[in-house]
């Protein structure tokens, strides 16, 4: 996920390895939940469903989302034969390693390769790549959604995910303005992907015709209180760090406050933290 081509509005590779082993508890289990009902509900149903004779691509995975989702979407007897787990941070593979090594899972590779250079891979080798809110953290985008073309059998389905609304952004915003409004928000990384023709064109513009990409809208509602407690430590943590930027220490010691009462603000609002996310399924 983190490199040093990374998208320059993320965090420093390092925060990354204090991240991996917490990444599921702060993402609210979002990213987890919505890539599981993809496949469930889309991926299963479509033209070409995850079986036992499937070669699935978990490409910038962090700590093995993608892996786990199919775990927690499938029956045991139609989880692929083979799986590669791969992120260009070390320490995601490692968590990766940890996370699925008890996994029904019949094999799972977990490598350190940067998406954007998959040289180590041959053509036409993977049935699925699962691509799972990441894409937008790249420098070339193109080179993934290329490499992930080039890696797919014919007939191959990429799942690319993507924020349309990711919660947290707007939560931190707000809490930005109640302390210092007069100080510039906090940037989004390549906030264009927001907006779902720019994705659909880089997916174009890696190779896959346009008669053969379906978007899929997905919206979850993060309510309970242990997903709202994760996403909060989120927020008030190192990963919005850019967010405190010019503050004084009294300030940054009202960050957790701020930060809780524009919570509030969100619940009350959609009944909890609401996330919105598209979804692009692309056959090669």
């Amino acid at each position: 996920m983190a490199s040093q081509t990374q998208h320059p509005h993320l965090p420093l590779p390092d925060y990354f390895s204090k991240f991996a082993g917490i990444y599921v508890r702060q993402t609210g289990h979002t990213t987890l939940n919505i890539l599981a009902d993809v496949i469930a509900e889309n991926v299963q149903t479509s033209a070409s469903p995850i079986g036992p004779d499937s070669v699935v691509h978990d490409t910038a995975a962090g700590p093995g989302i993608g892996a786990a989702a199919l775990v927690a979407s499938l029956p045991k007897d139609r989880l692929p034969k083979e799986m590669l787990v791969s992120d260009n941070a070390a320490i995601m593979i490692s968590a990766a390693r940890e996370s699925l090594a008890a996994s029904p899972l019949p094999r799972v590779d977990c490598k350190e390769i940067d998406s954007q250079d998959l040289s180590s891979v041959p053509d036409n080798y993977f049935t699925h790549s699962i691509d799972n809110f990441s894409i937008f953290t790249f420098v070339r985008p193109v080179d993934v959604i290329r490499e992930t073309y080039r890696t797919l059998r014919p007939g191959g389905l990429a799942v690319v995910t993507c924020w349309r609304r990711f919660a947290p952004m707007y939560i931190v915003h707000a809490a930005q303005k109640r302390i210092r409004p007069d100080l510039p928000l906090m940037p989004t990384p390549s906030p264009q992907f927001y907006e779902e023709d720019v994705l659909q064109k880089v997916v174009e513009e890696g190779g896959f015709a346009k008669g053969n990409i379906t978007v899929v809208d997905k919206v979850r509602v993060v309510s309970d209180d242990e997903n709202v407690a994760g996403l909060t430590m989120l927020m008030t943590g190192p990963m919005m760090a850019k967010a405190r930027e010019g503050y004084t220490e009294e300030e940054q010691a009202r960050w957790a406050e701020s930060v809780s009462q524009s919570v509030k603000e969100e619940v009350k609002q959609f009944g909890g933290i609401r996330f919105e996310a598209y979804i692009l399924l692309a056959t090669k």
